[in-house]
């Protein structure tokens, strides 16, 4: 796809950024572009027009690496001949045998996808007027307008 939205619409969580099936980081991509989209919304002042692109450029770095990491994933992780079949066997048999610290230990060592999770950076965006308790301008009730709009 070109881009991710179109108009007043725009694709969030996997319909715009999935890495692939069963290879892990889409609810991590899932909350990072949530975040990133509310704050260039916030950033601006809720125009679609200009927030849109700017999400698509901050997401655009983490979701190409993510995919790359989940080509590789999905080579490891689809074996294509019976020798890789019984090589991912094996290596499922062993990793349960061990205890439960090498194990993790091993698996963080091997594992492409966290450590590329976990060094994603964002923005901080500034907190909006409405989540730090500002109303200023703002009715007190709004349960009379919901009828109005």
């Amino acid at each position: 796809m070109d881009t991710w939205s179109r108009g007043r619409v725009t694709l969030v969580g996997d319909a715009g950024c999935s890495p692939g099936p069963v290879v892990g980081g889409s609810t991590t991509l899932a909350v990072i572009g949530a975040y990133v989209l509310a704050g260039e919304l916030a950033r601006t002042g809720g125009d679609p027009e200009r927030a849109f692109p700017a999400y698509e450029r901050a997401m655009a770095g983490h979701v190409r690496d993510s995919r790359a990491v989940a080509l590789s994933a999905a080579k490891t992780l689809v074996p294509t001949s019976r020798l890789g079949v019984r090589g991912l066997a094996e290596a499922a048999r062993l990793i349960s045998a061990l205890p439960a610290g090498p194990s993790r230990a091993l698996l963080r060592m091997t594992t492409k996808s966290a450590r590329l999770y976990n060094s994603v950076t964002v923005d901080d965006y500034a907190p909006s007027p409405a989540a730090t308790g500002d109303r200023a301008g703002q009715p007190d009730d709004l349960s009379g307008d919901l009828g109005r709009q």
